[in-house]
């Protein structure tokens, strides 16, 4: 439990930080970009996103599954040879695609692709390939603090970068040179830290892991790469039926809050991942797993319910004081709505999944993924067309919904493991004391009564779960060394 804590507290440094600095660049990017600039640049990152699912994620899933066991049997160096040499090739053969294709596009005017977008989205494309692949390695070999600072590093250029950009007039193409610069700057610095063993020029891989690497991923990738559609699509849809402003509407809103959500719901479950991994490799289906999984499942209702709370609760005072006056006209159900998916979401990607990945049932995931995701592709383009963004959400929450229901039955029969739901209730319970809280007072007129009203429901669901929940408190804080 003392490292799980621990952990999570690093986990919340390293991403809650960044997602802070990455929220109150929204903000700024609201004020002064326009729709259409953050529309632009939301569909060239999912492209990115739809590429690397498709080319390059899989591998990620199988290194961190098999890292672990070389590690125990002190080959370390030999299997980050092969994910070094693995990464190489793969780099390698991508470049040579999109230069090709770069020079096609001329030759094929009916695209209505801009050449220049190739060359952004191919850069973009290695260096998360690169970034991601690295990070990945920090969490599998329990380096929460290097992990911290990788990702610290990515925000902070990219806010940097992006926002003297926007300042100087670079529209859209401001937050694509602040990605390419966050990318940059954080891959080197986890290259330093990674130091990967040196060899020959050789490309040389062993056939026989790269296979069973492979064979573990593709159905986690086909996942990661449904639920990457389940969120995303809907762009695309908005962006052909109605128009890229739209898109850039609901992207921002979205954005704004889905990521928020995202980036504390991952602050609580990035580190329950490897430890269940090891207590399960080490111990079986025991009490010890079921104690962490609960654990887990616990801390993320305690820093994300709030989170969900608040947008709930000041969904309009956002768009009146906060969004820029043009993206005030979001609807004020939007940010309410795209809140609760994203926390159902949350639970079922950073908890249920997870079953699936101990009992390597990864197929069967895949299939849930494949029925929810053509659900939500339908429902957007039957609703999209005639009622624009605000259906998307609509139609987002039902298949969240179906999601989070059809995982949860079938993970009971391929793994069983209590919920405890006592704490749970109580967390909700405080969470509801919160909102009422917040909602006593109303619409406030300016951000320093925003500040008060929030500052208000937090205080409230703090001494609420104290009250309610005081020996859990106290464990907390002295697994954290706060209090002896």
């Amino acid at each position: 439990m003392n490292t799980f804590i621990k952990h999570t507290f690093i986990y919340f440094l390293s991403k809650g930080l960044p997602g802070i600095l990455s929220f109150l660049a929204i903000l700024y990017y609201s004020k002064n970009l326009s729709p259409e600039d953050y529309g632009i640049y939301s569909l060239i990152i999912s492209v990115v996103g739809i590429v690397n699912i498709v080319c390059f994620d899989w591998f990620r899933f199988g290194m961190s599954r098999f890292l672990p066991e070389y590690i125990a049997s002190g080959e370390r160096d030999v299997f980050l040879l092969f994910v070094k040499n693995k990464m190489r090739i793969a780099i390698l053969i991508f470049s040579v695609i999109c230069f090709l294709w770069y020079l096609a596009i001329p030759l094929l005017p009916n695209m209505g692709i801009d050449r220049e977008f190739i060359l952004y989205i191919g850069v973009l494309v290695v260096l998360q390939y690169v970034f991601t692949l690295l990070t990945q390695i920090f969490i599998t070999e329990l380096k929460p603090k290097n992990y911290m600072w990788a990702n610290f590093i990515r925000s902070f250029f990219a806010v940097v970068v992006s926002v003297l950009f926007v300042y100087l007039g670079f529209g859209y193409l401001s937050l694509i040179i602040g990605a390419i610069a966050s990318f940059l700057f954080s891959t080197s610095y986890s290259l330093l830290k990674i130091n990967f063993p040196k060899n020959s020029a050789s490309l040389t891989i062993d056939k026989v892991l790269l296979i069973k690497i492979t064979q573990y991923s593709l159905p986690l990738s086909a996942s990661a790469g449904l639920s990457f559609f389940l969120s995303y699509s809907n762009r695309f849809i908005i962006n052909h039926y109605r128009s890229v402003e739209e898109t850039g509407l609901f992207s921002l809103g979205f954005d704004f809050s889905q990521q928020t959500i995202g980036v504390f719901i991952s602050i609580a479950a990035t580190s329950a991942f490897p430890i269940a991994m090891k207590l399960f490799t080490e111990h079986g289906n025991t009490e010890k797993l079921h104690l962490h999984m609960n654990k887990s499942l616990l801390m993320i209702f305690f820093i994300a319910l709030p989170i969900v709370i608040i947008f709930c609760s000041t969904s309009v005072d956002l768009s009146n004081l906060i969004l820029g006056e043009k993206f005030s006209r979001l609807d004020n159900m939007f940010l309410p709505i795209v809140s609760v998916n994203a926390f159902v979401l949350g639970i079922k990607s950073y908890y249920f999944d997870l079953f699936f990945y101990l009992k390597k049932e990864t197929k069967l995931q895949m299939l849930i993924l494949l029925a929810v995701t053509t659900i939500n592709i339908s429902l957007n383009l039957i609703f999209v067309p005639q009622y624009g963004y605000i259906a998307a959400v609509w139609c987002s929450s039902v298949t969240s919904t179906i999601a989070v229901v059809g995982t949860y039955f079938a993970t009971k029969k391929i793994i069983y493991i209590p919920i405890d739901f006592v704490p749970i209730f109580k967390i909700i319970l405080a969470a509801l004391f919160m909102f009422i809280t917040m909602q006593l007072y109303g619409n406030v007129v300016d951000v320093f009564w925003l500040a008060i009203k929030v500052g208000s429901g937090v205080l409230i669901f703090l001494c609420v779960v104290i009250i309610i929940n005081k020996r859990i408190f106290i464990n907390i804080l002295k697994s954290l060394g706060i209090i002896s």
